[in-house]
């Protein structure tokens, strides 16, 4: 019997195994924390073992720290309305509207009906619109893949956009490099459970007497460096910021990540695709004239596709070239590290009311309180944050 990996961190649930599976025997299903998993039917399966060698999650070793020929970049939408509604400068937008005005088809992350977050795809702007944004959930990616490969093989333009992993786990399922395939990925910090995600929807819904119309993980309200999330109801709102909703704790606290993320073989400047997307922390220190409180983005161009994307885009946004000494994002240093008291908090999750138990640990500890609303700000704002951030994780 084919065993797909030996423990959960082995296993990041990136869908190559499934989608290449010839005799569809591999199935998804979550474990008790609501993660998605490989699991094979024994009677169907053959043992040809394609869902092993298609496994892209694999160490990799690199010689230098930071590759030679990444470029940097600072992008910003020239439109303040689109920048509202991205989580950052608004670069995805303006790098899916050069693909659809191509004739081209978009893949990312959006809400269903249901507000879980699914992989989809988008042949019009409209459609594109919904994957704007920050999703604080892992997606179910379904058989994308193979949807993917079938619109590459029709001869169309595909952007792909997701976490590291997605995207090499496509590249694995593929097999072959293709010249109508631009990847992109995100900063990604860890997936957040679906499980606890839609627990807390409940107890919002259930909190409000209301049906959620809209969810915002990264509302502007407040400003970009000051992020919300906010659920809409029919008749209210529920808008927190980073220090006071409980999911958003539970999740920066690193309570609620799939065991994989704890040990990301992605978290290196080193990329997997062609382009990088992530919040440009520090551009108010290199470039004081591009800060923008409305948001800035990161991009790194990881391939000659990377960067001629961006040449073909310079005329429909605002884009100056920078460099590595100029942003900081730990998660291109390390993974996200595993919290102490994760054992207990799933231990206590799945033996005790979830609600109870999601409210208790989805609070700041006195001394977390005083470190992110009081230290946190004073050193952002007199720059030694992006100082002490670099020197900590070098």
């Amino acid at each position: 019997m084919i065993n797909l990996y030996t423990n959960k961190e082995n296993c990041c649930g990136c869908t190559a195994c499934l989608n290449i599976c010839p005799k569809k025997s591999i199935t998804m299903e979550k474990d008790k924390e609501g993660f998605l998993y490989p699991a094979i039917d024994s009677e169907s399966c053959n043992e040809c073992g394609a869902c092993v060698r298609v496994c892209p999650f694999h160490k990799k070793e690199f010689e230098e720290k930071i590759p030679k020929n990444q470029a940097v970049y600072a992008l910003r939408h020239p439109e303040k309305s689109v920048l509202k509604k991205s989580t950052s400068g608004g670069a995805f937008t303006v790098i899916s509207d050069y693909v659809l005005d191509q004739g081209g088809v978009v893949y990312g992350a959006v809400f269903n009906d249901r507000f879980e977050v699914i992989h989809s795809k988008a042949t019009d702007k409209k459609q594109r619109d919904q994957m704007r944004g920050s999703k604080y959930v892992q997606s179910d990616m379904g058989i994308i893949f193979k949807e993917i490969k079938n619109t590459l093989e029709s001869g169309k333009t595909v952007l792909f956009t997701g976490t590291p992993c997605q995207n090499d786990g496509l590249k694995s399922y593929l097999k072959k490099e293709y010249s109508g395939l631009i990847l992109c990925d995100i900063a990604c910090h860890g997936v957040p459970s679906p499980k606890v995600w839609t627990d807390y929807k409940a107890y919002l819904e259930e909190k409000y007497n209301d049906t959620i119309k809209e969810v915002n993980f990264r509302c502007k309200d407040t400003g970009w460096r000051n992020s919300s999330l906010k659920v809409e109801f029919t008749k209210r709102s529920h808008i927190k910021n980073m220090q006071e909703d409980p999911f958003y704790i539970l999740f920066f606290s690193h309570l609620i990540l799939r065991p994989s993320c704890h040990e990301c073989i992605y978290a290196s400047y080193h990329r997997v695709t062609d382009l990088t997307l992530a919040d440009f922390w520090g551009i108010e220190k290199s470039n004081q004239a591009f800060q923008d409180d409305n948001g800035v983005s990161l991009v790194l161009a990881n391939t000659k596709k990377g960067k001629d994307l961006i040449e073909a885009v310079r005329n429909s946004a605002e884009i100056i070239e920078s460099s590595h000494n100029d942003f900081y994002q730990p998660i291109f240093e390390v993974p996200s590290k595993i919290s102490t008291k994760r054992k207990v908090f799933w231990e206590e999750y799945v033996s005790k009311g979830k609600i109870e138990v999601l409210l208790k640990f989805g609070k700041l500890t006195p001394a977390q309180w005083v470190i992110k609303k009081i230290a946190v700000p004073i050193l952002k704002k007199t720059g030694l944050y992006h100082v002490i951030i670099k020197a900590y994780f070098k």
